[in-house]
């Protein structure tokens, strides 16, 4: 699946195979991935955070129950965001 530069904000994934999907540079603000086969996926430069100002954002994404084995996270922020049982 190709999901890169895609808008996902606030989008919801439960139970979805999505090993060696491409998430690059995506917009995923308030993502949800529940139990989801991530392994694999590409999440470089993908950006969970709303940019308030120059200097503020806050960061949203709920990734829990799922596999991220040998996902690549390069470049990617996840302040404050839930990752619970991966």
């Amino acid at each position: 699946c190709h999901f890169d530069v895609a808008d996902l904000r606030d989008a919801s994934f439960q139970q979805c195979q999505l090993a060696m999907a491409n998430f690059s540079n995506a917009n995923c603000y308030g993502i949800e991935f529940r139990a989801c086969d991530l392994k694999g996926a590409n999440f470089s430069r993908t950006n969970f955070a709303h940019q308030v100002s120059n200097r503020m954002y806050f960061c949203s994404a709920f990734i829990s129950g799922c596999n991220l084995s040998y996902a690549n996270m390069e470049r990617v922020c996840l302040e404050k965001c839930e990752l619970f049982e991966n």
